[in-house]
Order: structure tokens, then sequence, then C-alpha cells
């Protein structure tokens, strides 16, 4: 009997997963929730096939137990609902297995792959859902975070030329080197060939090319353009307002200098030199043989060079008044980098909360699947309805986690105390039809816990009750109480769970029943419970509670 080795991070996934391998004739050697579990039982048992979820508890991958492992007669199967998340190749196992998923196409899954380990091929039929892996994933070109990354990089290139130039605008007594200086860094921050200055002359009304970079002889120096709205630089020096043209070929509004089309300007960004007082001392323009789209950042990068210009050209006192505008560009560069690190979080805490919630839906769905699929072909009998409503009170609890979960703006915490009395108004709506006489009662209070602690301990309070409501009444009157407390450190919490019924004989075989479950539900979130019986059932939960401040009563 080949032995196979499960990994996965929901518990009620991995006893669903366990009866399927075990019913499909395989040998269950070992169930991990996280990568280090998973490589320390391989490596004890030796198994033969290894079942594995993409996604594992404390941010793991089941990848990271395949890598981990010799491989050496080990088949690898993923079964999972984030496979699109992750780019597996043959190097991460054989194949992978999508949810959801049929428990026949578990076990045909199992096969191919065993015959893979032993033959090297695969035979058809394939269930749905299932492929082979092949090569090395190929490269996925940018992402949204490389283009993050790439912004990010660009942006701190872009300041740290700027804080450099001011350095150096600072010490440098030639303006017409300052000048010369500013075109050169601005082309090459912005990746352009060409970069000017122009400069106003009143008398002429117009802006000479004072200084620049990448220009043929007999433009600096030399060439002019009227100040008025015929050319980009004229735009921007009578609107004072930054003036982008993306392809000067297609606006007819502007009568360009013969020099634009000798050297193939496309595209060209201007912003305005200001002085202090009057009209602004000239223009600096970043000229483009290529069509280009140019954004805030690089109108704020441009910007601050002109201004740092402007302080250079209107005062005698430059050093100390460049030294001002680089404490304040150092304010912005710390500003900057705070709002884009602040933007990151957030990108990053989103995206993990919205894979969260996509995951823990797929696990359930694919829950409640394979119970109504393994009621579907049990005997229609007491048992059988039995086992519907089961399933119907656990679909209950796992909604209620979700109601209360997004009516939360998907934070990783909820308010226990209120999901537990949702949850037993719940069981009264649905119970009071079939057992009027028995009366449930809640009392809690706030209790903010992790959600996975939550989903656990409601799993847990909705099989008490069931089996209060199923076992504990044959004459059909009685009262459930279901009390949370709060420690008196902070540290911890209790669950009481009493009713009045005919008592209850733990004979040690209880897993059909529920309540092996509630002892492992207990074990995940390591809590304990206790069982007191005659006169009636009580339940002690205790369970530990993270460092988080009780929420104010309402």
């Amino acid at each position: 009997m080949l032995k196979v080795l499960i990994a996965e991070n929901d518990l009620l996934m991995a006893d669903m997963l366990e009866e399927i391998v075990v019913g499909g004739g395989f040998e269950v050697c070992g169930m991990a929730r996280s990568v280090a579990e998973g490589v320390a039982l391989a490596k004890l048992h030796k198994p033969d096939l290894a079942l594995l979820d993409l996604r594992l508890t404390a941010g793991g991958f089941g990848t990271e137990i395949a890598a981990q492992l010799d491989r050496t007669g080990l088949g690898i199967l993923y079964a999972t609902g984030n496979a699109g998340q992750i780019e597996l190749s043959r190097a991460d196992g054989e194949a992978c297995l999508d949810k959801p998923y049929r428990p026949a196409d578990v076990i045909r899954a199992l096969h191919i792959v065993s015959e893979m380990v032993r033959t090297g091929k695969a035979s058809p039929p394939f269930p749905s859902g299932f492929r082979l892996l092949e090569g090395p994933p190929g490269a996925n070109g940018k992402n949204g975070k490389d283009s993050r990354d790439a912004d990010i990089a660009r942006l701190l290139r872009q300041q740290a030329a700027l804080a450099t130039f001011g350095s150096f605008a600072l010490g440098e007594s030639d303006l017409g080197k300052v000048l010369t200086e500013a075109a050169r860094v601005c082309a090459d921050s912005l990746e352009v060939p060409f970069c000017k200055v122009c400069r106003y002359r009143a008398d002429e009304n117009d802006l000479l090319v004072e200084a620049g970079v990448g220009w043929q002889p007999g433009v600096v120096g030399c060439v002019v353009s009227r100040a008025d709205k015929s050319s980009p630089q004229g735009r921007a020096f009578i609107t004072g307002l930054p003036v982008i043209c993306e392809d000067l070929t297609r606006d007819a509004s502007f009568l360009l200098p013969a020099f634009y089309a000798q050297h193939g300007i496309v595209s060209t960004l201007d912003v305005v030199i200001k002085k202090h007082e009057g009209q602004p001392w000239g223009v600096l323009e970043i000229d483009n043989p290529k069509r280009h789209a140019y954004d805030e950042h690089d109108i704020n990068f441009v910007t601050g060079f002109a201004n740092v210009l402007a302080e250079a050209v209107n005062t005698s006192k430059r050093n100390s008044v460049v030294q001002a505008a680089l404490e304040q560009m150092r304010d912005m560069v710390a500003d900057r980098d705070r709002l884009l690190a602040a933007q990151d979080r957030l990108l990053s805490e989103k995206g993990i909360l919205a894979q969260e919630l996509q995951h823990r839906v797929r696990n359930n769905l694919q829950l409640v699947y394979g119970m109504l699929n393994k009621q579907i072909h049990s005997p229609d009998d007491g048992t059988g309805r039995e086992g519907i409503s089961a399933i119907a009170r656990r679909v209950m609890t796992l909604a209620k986690v979700y109601d209360h979960l997004l009516g939360t703006g998907l934070t990783r915490t909820i308010d226990f105390g209120t999901y537990l009395s949702s949850l037993c108004d719940g069981f009264n709506a649905m119970e009071v039809p079939q057992h009027r006489n028995i009366v449930l009662t809640c009392h809690s209070q706030p209790l903010m816990l992790d959600l996975d602690t939550a989903t656990a301990l409601g799993l847990v309070v909705a099989e008490l009750i069931s089996n209060s409501y199923l076992h504990a009444f044959p004459k059909e009157v009685g009262a459930i109480t279901v009390s949370l407390l709060a420690g008196r450190e902070g540290e911890d919490a209790t669950i009481e769970f009493v009713d009045d019924g005919i008592g209850f004989n733990d004979t040690g075989n209880s897993k059909r029943r529920g309540l092996g479950l509630v002892r492992r539900l207990m074990e995940q979130v390591d809590g304990s419970a206790s069982l007191r019986s005659d006169p009636g059932t009580a339940w002690t939960l205790r369970f530990p509670v993270a460092a988080e401040p009780l929420l104010p009563a309402s």
C-alpha cells in the first residue's frame, strides 16, 4: 500500500483529504500544516507520494517542502486553489490538481503521479483540473510590484541627482557652469539626449538658449524663440505653468525654430524659472527625439531644478538660499519616502488579506462540496437527515465568520463576542421550529480574536450546541447556556458551555459525533477542553488570547 503525506493548512480540509485518500486504497503516513512539519514527517516516514497545498501556515508554501526533500522515488501532487498565484514547474513536482475537485479526481491524480514516478509516463484519462508540470517557469515580465519598484528606483535616482546638483550649485560661483550642469543632469536623469536653459531678454522679448547639452554647434548662445505661445518654452513663459507636448509633429499651434526639426525633436517638457518679483528669468526645457508622456513626478523633478536655478540667478546670497532649498528638498525626499513606504505596506496588506479571504472561501466551499457529495451517497434514513443538518450548521457557522469579516473591512481580527452572540441567534432561528421547549442563551463580552482562532472556536461551539439539541433532551425540554469570559490579565479566555440534559458519557469513540473534532480544534488554537457530567453536561473551553485590547462595551 502506497504511503501518502498530506500538507494542508486548513484542518477541516486535511481531515476530508485523509478520508478520501484512505478510502482510495492509500495509507496516510502524516498530516502537516506547516513547511517544517511536512519536511520532518517526510524524513521520518519516507512517503511514496506527497499531496501538498500551496499555501501553508506561517506564510509557508508547499513548494518549500518539495525543495527540501530527496525526490528519488517520491511523487508530488499539488491540490490547491492558488495555482495561478505561483508558477509551478517540473522542478516543484509532477502535477497539480485545481480546486474544486471530486474525491475520485484526487484518487485518479495520485495514481497518475505514482505511474510517473515508476515509468516516467502519465496515462490518460486525466481528471478535470489536472495538469502535468513541465520545464522551468518562464519569465512573466514586469508585474505590478516590479513596476512599483522601478518607479520608486527612478524617483530615488532623480531625488539623488537633484540633491547632488544642489550641492554643486551651492559651491559654484560661475552661473554659466551651474546652468550647463543643470541641463546635463536633467537630461541624464530623464534619459533624454537634449536639454536647454532659455533666458528671457526683455528688450528683444525673446528666449535665448543660454546653456544646454546635446545640441549641435550654433544653438547654445545663438538660437532664440519668441516669448509667446508660438513655442513650447514661450507658452510656459507666458502662462507660468508647465507645458508638456507629447508629439510636436501633431501640434499645429506651434511655429517652431528650425533647430527642432534639425535635431529630430518630437516631445518636450517646459517649466518656468521664476524670479522673486516680476517676469520669470527664463525656461528649462527637456527635449526628446521620441514620443513620450511625462508624468507628475517628471514635472516635479524638472520644477525642482528650475527652482534651484531661480535661486541661483535671483540673489547674490546664493549660498544661503540654495542651502535652504536643499533642506526643503531633503524634507520632500523624506516625505516622499514615507509616503511610498506607507503605500507599499497598504498594498501588501490588502493583497495578503484578499488572498487570505479567497483561500478561505475556496477551502470552505470545497469542504461543503465534499460533505454534500459524501452525504448524497449515504442511505436515505435518519442518519442521512442528521448529516444534512450537520452540514447546514457548519455552513451557518462559516457564513457568520464571513459576515463579520466583510463587515469590518477585511481586517485580520473580529469581535468574537459579537460573533458568538450572532451564532447562537442563528441556532435559535434554525432549531426553534423543531425544539420549541429548549432554550438557548448566550452571555458574551467584546473580545478581539484573530480570524483562525475565531473560526475554530465557532465550529467548536456549533458542534456542542448541535450535540445537545440532538442527544441531551429526550423529552424536548431543557436549557443550554453559552458564556464567554475574559481572563483577568487579558492573556486567556474561557467559554463555559452548560446544558441541563441527561448528561454525557464519553465512551472514547466520539469522533463520529463531532466531539473528536472539538478536541482537535481546541488543540489547533493551543487551548484545552474539559468535560463534567451528571447532572447535565458542562464543557470548559480555555484558550490563549493575543495581546489585543478589548473593545469598549456597547
